[in-house]
């Protein structure tokens, strides 16, 4: 049964949403982004989104002051892991196909700390400018050479010369007024521009589960297919170049399913053809959504019979699984005596009253177990805790895990 959402349709514009899931979070205390919402499908052209949800001016506030891409060092997009500088190396080259002009004037909107950039610089491109609303961000990608880092947003765009590709990797997914935000790029892109768009692609979430639910969370709040995507810019004005679908790096050892559209600012009366609606889209979320509830049985039952309700811990992480977790499972009801993370962004915060704290801090509490709060990343901050020197029992919750 349909029903009038509180959010309209960012594909279309409808308010036909038909609820598909609910979901909840358990979040750092003052966080701004919302602690639960619907996950909802449209009526009318099939594309999935969060409803309700806090007004825009929240989000900029949020990725303007609690960026976790403005830590170079763990965030992705910055290429300090290999298998991240991998992606983004891969991301460049593909790029290099749509622009063969190296004076191309290529503008990255939500550039993160520039890991992108970097690379179109390495492949020779000379005119190459990014923007993030985080100042950090736009630091480290001025620091970069041959590239301009500038501090502001989709919604807050600087004054730039007019680009022949303008880039959105992975940005789309976290966007409130996504319309809004697509009819803005026009304002810096010269006649027959491109944009490139690039965001997970929710057809697929079901073929690439890691964590119960991990793409239904407090910042990814549109779910495209390719054919979602391909209908938002077309019905924005954009004329669609090309398409397509790939899997790229998540992690060491998980890949990340994508959608990706290639779009031109079409030249004065140039028509623009209509996509159709993408009716298979639920279904393929319905099935996410039934894996990842059999995932987080698993990962009750695993909280269970280690007793966690019932034990005094230390968890690590305070990101998008952990905020689940808490939420989902017997985590939730453990005695936390503190929280840490490898971001120092979060150092001094507090979660549901703990405090959050460097993980040199764990040394006073040498004998209190440290939970993992990621099931995607379990082994790599197991391998952390091991060469800080910190002797406190790990406790993994990744089902399978020892």
């Amino acid at each position: 049964m349909s029903r009038d959402a509180e959010r309209p349709c960012p594909v279309c514009g409808a308010l036909a949403g038909e609820p598909l899931h609910e979901r909840k979070f358990v979040l750092p205390d003052g966080h701004p982004l919302a602690r639960g919402y619907t996950v909802v499908t449209c009526g009318i052209c099939g594309a999935a989104y969060a409803t309700p949800l806090p007004d825009q001016s929240a989000y900029d506030r949020f990725y303007r002051d609690d960026s976790k891409y403005a830590d170079a060092a763990t965030g992705t997009g910055s290429g300090a892991q290999a298998w991240d500088d991998q992606r983004l190396e891969e991301t460049a080259r593909a790029l290099a196909a749509f622009a063969p002009e190296k004076s191309t004037h290529i503008v990255d909107v939500g550039c993160g700390a520039g890991g992108l950039l970097r690379w179109l610089a390495k492949l020779g491109y000379t005119n190459l400018t990014g923007i993030d609303p985080a100042p950090a961000c736009a630091d480290a990608t001025s620091a970069i050479p041959g590239v301009r880092g500038i501090t502001g947003s989709l919604f807050a765009l600087p004054t730039v010369e007019p680009a022949g590709l303008i880039v959105l990797s992975h940005v789309l997914e976290h966007v409130r007024d996504v319309s809004a935000a697509v009819d803005g790029l026009k304002t810096i892109t010269r006649s027959g521009g491109r944009v490139y768009a690039e965001v997970p692609n929710a057809a697929q979430y079901a073929e690439f589960l890691v964590a119960p639910f991990l793409d239904f969370n407090t910042e990814h709040i549109n779910h495209f297919s390719v054919g979602t995507l391909k209908r938002l810019f077309a019905s924005r004005g954009w004329k669609i170049v090309s398409c397509g679908s790939k899997a790229i790096a998540s992690s060491p050892t998980a890949k990340y399913p994508c959608a990706w559209v290639l779009a031109e600012l079409p030249l004065p009366g140039e028509a623009v053809e209509e996509m159709p609606a993408d009716r298979s889209l639920r279904m393929a979320l319905s099935r996410y959504v039934s894996a990842s509830h059999s995932l987080l049985a698993r990962v009750i039952a695993r909280c269970e019979e280690l007793g966690i309700a019932s034990k005094e811990i230390i968890v690590w992480g305070t990101g998008q699984t952990t905020a689940i977790l808490l939420a989902e499972t017997p985590l939730g009801g453990a005695r936390v005596r503190a929280f840490t993370d490898s971001n120092p962004m979060h150092y001094g915060r507090t979660v549901s009253g703990a405090p959050v704290v460097p993980p040199d801090a764990l040394r006073a509490w040498p004998n209190i177990p440290i939970v993992i709060g990621s099931l995607l990343h379990g082994a790599e901050i197991a391998g952390s805790i091991s060469a800080r020197g910190l002797v406190n029992p790990v406790i993994r919750l990744d089902p399978g895990a020892q």
